[in-house]
């Protein structure tokens, strides 16, 4: 997983679009032409439904998808990705130039665009550069979710004789330095640190794990800083919000809308490329979560695109032959996949024969049909099939109770009171095979949730379906405070790094290992496959990890949904394979739609 694709996964409510595909044929035999429409906004504005408002839009305050979808069009970073083919192409700076170095590590030099400014007009220079590789590696900072990504980074060296260029030095190979750094968030430095706080800290210190310890146990300006940083107006306020891309923020009005305005003096607004153009004269960004009122903010033309739509909802409406006319409904393939995660530091859970168990118990043909109306893909593991080192050897598990039963009775499981649950000492007390199942609010994990529910009692397994809003249900995942919860995880379309998710000491709030997967070999390959940069001495340690996986069961994959995008057609726009499926600020208003 990389630091783009970490960023998908805070709202598995919904799910959400990564690779294009034909729009669906249902609908209208033969529509009118969009032309002959009337359509309600002839303005150049863009309206876009999300479903969850974000905590904040500071770049490394959270991971949550909504917060990420906004933020881009307010800040950018050193590189982007082309909507089609997912290459890397410059959007701050140059593609990096990569040379091996002596010490064992990498250099990655780079050139700022010449024409790349902030808002006050100031150019952007290897000052903010650096600033913002302080800011990550900052360990008083709250982003360790981010770190992780850049602790292969040990200086930065600059050009006497050109502020753009710079060049960033890594300690060792890292397998997705490119990437990694590629997605560097840049801010400027007079904006954040206007006292120059962390001008007094060298960044090799802040790359130096010691060092940077000993200077947070110290205190001084990185705790200064952090502070600051840390302060609301950097992540909700027009005046705190400073980035180098096409937006600013103009309101923030809670729970109801977020709107951003183009800027005047935008350095990109000449640039041909659709990651850097700007569009829309404004973009707003409402929050629905209600399904009833999202169609009906459709349906009033309220709103002009939704990226977040549930499967069920889109199901209903995309042969509405009112709302086929005025809108694009397309499905795409997703770089996602949805499991039921156990934490195995629960007693319950703590045998893989219990967990294998409820993975015979559970239906994943059924689940896709009655809870996504067929639309997804079974899956075996966190590794997508397209990979070239995609594990085929491991095969999905079937529907198959009598063999959980046997397994559950291996385990130790079985009914010695008679009250129809099986029960089992753990730890000197017998206890009952009741638990909660933690679901997100929607009817597709709800869903998911009751058929678990009906399987396993017919196992003796007594569990209760429990909805949570998606930020106390994270809360409860990152604390260990659950059994077992419906989860999103993403895909990688690069190659992929495992150790956000599957490394040992990744556990929240060092990374995102909620179910307490531990294991020493696996951590062992995980370590690994970071610092090796053939493919052929790789692959073959990507396989044994699956495997690893496999046979640890510390989730029930479920499927890699099919996603959707709802685009009214008033807008012309490019698709991209990245969710949220298209660049916001590439929105384009089709000339006959124009007042």
């Amino acid at each position: 997983m990389t630091l783009r694709y970490l960023l998908c996964l805070a709202l598995a409510v919904s799910f959400f679009a990564c690779k294009e595909a034909p729009p669906t044929t249902e609908g209208p035999v033969s529509p009118p032409s969009p032309s002959e429409i009337t359509f309600k906004n002839t303005d150049n504005v863009a309206r876009i439904a999300i479903r969850i408002e974000p905590p904040t839009l500071n770049p490394w305050l959270t991971t949550q998808a909504s917060s990420r979808y906004i933020r881009e069009m307010i800040f950018q970073t050193l590189n982007s990705n082309d909507p089609t083919t997912l290459a890397p192409v410059p959007l701050v700076a140059s593609l990096p130039d990569v040379r091996k170095e002596a010490t064992g590590g990498a250099s990655y030099s780079y050139l700022i665009d010449e024409a790349a400014t902030w808002p006050n007009g100031m150019p952007i220079t290897a000052a903010d550069i650096i600033f913002s590789l302080k800011v990550v590696m900052n360990p008083l900072v709250d982003n360790a979710a981010y770190r992780g990504y850049y602790d292969m980074v040990e200086s930065v060296v600059t050009s006497p004789s050109n502020e753009r260029r710079f060049k960033i030095i890594t300690k060792r190979p890292y397998l997705l330095a490119k990437e990694s750094l590629g997605s560097l968030t840049v801010l400027p430095e007079y904006a954040y640190d206007p006292d120059g706080l962390l001008r007094k800290v060298k960044l090799t210190d802040l790359t130096n794990p010691a060092t940077a310890k000993r200077l947070a146990d110290e205190g001084g300006a990185i705790k200064e800083f952090a502070e600051l940083y840390a302060q609301p107006r950097f992540g909700r306020e027009p005046d705190g919000l400073i980035g180098s891309g096409p937006y600013a923020l103009e309101s923030w009005e809670d729970g109801q809308r977020i709107t951003l305005v183009r800027r005047d003096n935008y350095w990109g607004s000449k640039k041909k490329n659709g990651w850097l153009a700007d569009e829309s004269g404004k973009l707003t960004f409402e929050i629905i979560a209600d399904n009833a009122t999202m169609v009906n903010a459709l349906r009033d033309e309220l709103i002009d695109v939704v990226v977040d739509m549930s499967v069920d909802q889109f199901a209903e409406i995309r042969n509405d032959p009112f709302l086929n006319q005025r809108f694009d409904f397309s499905t795409t393939e997703s770089l996602k996949y949805f499991s039921l995660i156990f934490n195995q530091n629960n007693p319950l859970f703590q045998d893989v024969k219990t967990r294998r168990a409820m993975a015979f118990l559970t239906d994943v043909d059924a689940v896709i049909e009655e809870s996504l109306s067929g639309l997804g893909n079974r899956i075996v593991g966190p590794v997508l099939s397209r990979q070239p080192y995609y594990n085929s050897d491991l095969e999905l598990i079937p529907h198959d109770p009598d063999q959980a039963i046997q397994l559950l009775t291996e385990a130790g499981w079985e009914d010695t009171n008679g009250d129809g649950t099986i029960d089992k000492e753990i730890d000197g007390t017998r206890q009952e095979f009741k638990f909660q199942i933690l679901v997100f609010p929607s009817p597709v994990t709800i869903s998911i949730g009751t058929l678990v529910k009906s399987w396993a009692k017919d196992a003796g397994i007594d569990i209760e379906v429990t909805q949570m809003a998606p930020r106390p249900l994270y809360e409860k995942l990152n604390e260990g405070d659950f059994a077992f919860s419906v989860i999103g995880q993403g895909y990688n379309p690069t190659a992929d790094d495992f150790t956000q998710v599957w490394h040992s000491g990744s556990v929240p709030p060092n990374g995102t290992n909620r179910s307490g997967f531990a294991n020493a070999e696996a951590d062992r390959l995980i370590n690994k496959i970071r610092v090796t940069l053939k493919e052929k001495e790789r692959d073959p340690l990507y396989r044994r990890f699956q495997k690893i996986v496999y046979e640890n069961q510390p989730m029930v994959f479920l499927f890699s949904p099919t996603d959707r995008l709802v685009v009214s057609k008033r807008l012309e726009f490019e698709p991209k394979s990245i969710s949220p499926n298209l660049n916001f600020n590439d929105l384009t208003q089709a000339s006959w739609n124009k007042e």
